[in-house]
């Protein structure tokens, strides 16, 4: 597996490079964190707001862009393809689940991200005066370990959404509700301990928290060691819901696909 694994992530590598320039566009259209900011950063300039003062929205918002990126997964929109046109089932024919390939391409596009995003991200945080993250070994460790398992969850719940395919005809209007709750509820317009009640209670339970929030505030270090350990923990539950999820779905919608002549 683990040298299927590398043949798929070289083949998706090129992929990425081959069409570098429509994923340029794409990442830099991801603007809502800087929107955030500018809104925030007037609201602010009063005086703090909550434990947020100026720098200190500059500081979420530049971690919230590198987390974002790092996370992201766009597999929801390949699926429902796939399922809709009957094109998976030439990957079907493979002697590996599609899901693998899927995992590869999104890795491999990780790689190319990473560069891009962290050197203007660095740069701004040494630019703006006060602007300060928690760079300790462990911590970084940590935060790491995060941002891994948020894509995993971002990208399990987005394949299971896919998956949807099978029962409705287009299940990207599914998808799209979950981007709406996700956006508020991860930390994306806005840190959750300034969101009024009560989401900052629930947000420890939900999954949307650990798709974002959770890893930036590690990095801000804004987090203590049990608490970050009880995050994992709750990563790693939705981790495995969502993996249960998709085992049911995947097996329940092959025979449906098959039912139909596809």
């Amino acid at each position: 597996m683990f040298r299927k694994y590398l043949a798929m992530l070289r083949a998706n590598w090129q992929g990425t490079l081959e069409y570098r320039a429509s994923l340029l566009i794409w990442m830099l259209s991801a603007t809502s964190p800087l929107v955030s900011l500018a809104v925030w950063l007037s609201i602010a300039a009063d005086g703090p707001v909550g434990n947020y003062a100026s720098v200190d929205f500059v500081a979420y918002f530049l971690a919230v862009i590198f987390v974002r990126q790092m996370s992201s997964a766009w597999v929801v929109y390949e699926l429902d393809y796939q399922i809709r046109q009957g094109t998976l089932s030439t990957k079907l024919l493979k002697p590996i689940n599609p899901i693998h390939d899927s995992i590869a391409m999104n890795l491999a596009d990780k790689v190319f991200r990473l560069p891009i995003v962290f050197i203007p991200v660095a740069a701004a945080a040494l630019l703006v005066p006060g602007v300060h993250f928690d760079l300790g070994g462990l911590n970084i460790l940590a935060f790491a370990v995060s941002v891994l398992l948020a894509w995993a969850q971002v990208f399990l719940s987005q394949y299971c959404i896919g998956l949807l395919g099978f029962w409705v005809t287009h299940s990207m209007a599914i998808n799209d509700w979950w981007f709406v709750v996700r956006s508020l509820l991860s930390g994306n317009l806005a840190p959750l301990d300034l969101f009024p009640e009560p989401i900052p209670a629930l947000s420890p339970y939900l999954p949307f928290r650990y798709t974002l929030s959770f890893s930036v505030e590690i990095i801000l270090g804004r987090l203590s060691g049990a608490q970050i350990w009880i995050g994992f923990g709750v990563q790693i539950f939705w981790l495995l819901a969502f993996i249960a999820l998709y085992a049911l779905l995947w097996q329940r919608g092959l025979k449906r696909y098959s039912a139909v002549g596809a």
